[in-house]
């Protein structure tokens, strides 16, 4: 269950995908999948969560640090598709309809992104910790791990450092 966790989280957001694979007056399976989709994005997100945070044992900093940088690099795409269709949302408020539900929908991706990118942080954040107390980088370059999982695309090259610094000391 612990290595599967992480893997369910790499795929989970391109699972939503399946959306768009559906024909056309299916309504009601749309609502029943939206349905499932959400509680199964609440019970993922919990579950990795608390799974990096009870993480323990022997190499648990260099396993959590490799997870951390797998989910990571495997959203890449994830998030590249989201920044596109907000930038067509953006690009489209020109027509006066757009206008209103521009904001709303592009608010909306940018929710749904960052609860993603905190979820994925939390192996990242739990590693950095470990690694500290472990004496293998300072508190200080700890903190400064943690703040930076806590932003857009530093939080890849955070993740990237930590596991190369993991393996190189391991």
């Amino acid at each position: 269950m612990r290595r599967a966790a992480p893997v369910v989280l790499m795929i989970w957001p391109y699972l939503f995908g399946l959306v768009f694979l559906m024909p056309d007056g299916q309504d009601r399976f749309l609502d029943v999948f939206l349905n499932v989709y959400l509680i199964g994005t609440l019970a993922v997100y919990t579950l990795n969560i608390w799974n990096a945070v009870t993480w323990r044992g022997e190499g648990a900093a260099d396993r959590l640090a490799g997870y951390d940088m797998a989910v990571k690099l495997a959203h890449i795409p994830f998030y590249l598709g989201v920044f596109a269709v907000g930038v067509l949302f953006l690009l489209a408020m020109v027509v006066p309809a757009f206008g209103f539900v521009s904001p709303i929908v592009i608010s909306m991706l940018a929710v749904v992104d960052y609860l993603l990118m905190l979820t994925s942080s939390s192996y990242g954040i739990c590693a950095a910790l470990r690694l500290a107390r472990a004496g293998r980088i300072t508190k200080r370059g700890a903190a400064v791990h943690v703040v930076l999982h806590l932003l857009f695309m530093t939080d890849v090259v955070s993740a990237v450092y930590l596991f190369r610094r993991s393996r190189r000391q391991g």
